[in-house]
């Protein structure tokens, strides 16, 4: 049975799971139990053989508001003391938002709406990156006294360049969805009504391809996007051809020693 969820939604569409954002009261803004639910959500979707790909969205007209500073503080965490919040937690040391999503099976973000701040920044970690025909992306965080997080500083210039990063950050404006294409911030726009069909859509047949070699070449993108060693390229490609050799070899092994 799928685990239960105050702040988002959880449902499988055949080979996809669809992690919906619910908490409209607040525009779908993170607190650190709505996104400990998300995470769960995907480790749900990841731990289900069945499942291939999973798409985040959301309901009503906005994505995602960022982080909810009115939202009551967390207690501080037992062992370390530390206060608990959405950066200490989606910015952790090897087990931040980034290396779940990079960890996870293919993630699409189908943007419905208003991505703002974290909103706009967390879907830089996803793997396709779609937006309905009237989603708008803003980055205020200067406009704020604050500054992008979540690896934005990393991702947004490797996604639509420096100077467009630099550009984008320190006017801290806002994109409508033809210029988000325009740059490469997302990868599809499609519209209003049909963008979660066209996500699922694109997500079972993500979902069709092998598994193992599905994982493998996205590891390989996304490790081998930013080297400059051509020897460190191939010896990871070497190496990922070996492991699906490998894998073959045990099937083939298991099938001809299975009874008939």
């Amino acid at each position: 049975m799928p685990a239960e969820f105050e702040t988002i939604r959880y449902e499988t569409r055949g080979p996809v799971a669809v992690i919906t954002y619910d908490r409209q009261e607040r525009r779908n803004a993170w607190t650190v139990p709505m996104y400990r639910e998300i995470v769960a959500a995907i480790g749900e979707a990841n731990a289900n053989d069945a499942i291939g790909a999973i798409v985040i969205t959301n309901a009503g007209p906005v994505f995602c508001s960022g982080v909810d500073f009115k939202a009551p503080p967390e207690p501080r965490d037992p062992v370390t003391g530390k206060v608990v919040n959405i950066a200490t937690l989606s910015m952790a040391q090897d087990e931040s938002w980034l290396h779940l999503l990079a960890a996870s099976k293919p993630v699409i973000a189908a943007v419905a709406g208003a991505a703002i701040g974290a909103g706009a920044t967390q879907i830089l970690a996803a793997d396709i990156r779609m937006g309905s025909a009237s989603s708008t992306y803003a980055f205020p965080f200067l406009k704020l006294g604050v500054m992008p997080e979540i690896g934005c500083t990393g991702l947004l210039p490797r996604l639509v360049g420096l100077g467009r990063a630099l550009d984008i950050c320190l006017t801290a404006r806002t994109l409508d969805a033809a210029e988000a294409l325009a740059i490469g911030l997302i990868t599809r726009v499609c519209s209003d009504k049909d963008l979660l069909d066209e996500a699922i859509a694109l997500a079972a047949q993500m979902a069709g391809y092998p598994a193992l070699q599905m994982k493998l070449t996205k590891g390989l993108l996304r490790d081998n996007a930013a080297e400059a060693d051509a020897n460190a390229i191939l010896r990871r490609e070497t190496q990922a051809f070996v492991t699906m050799f490998k894998a073959r070899k045990a099937a083939l092994s298991h099938l001809q020693s299975s009874p008939e």
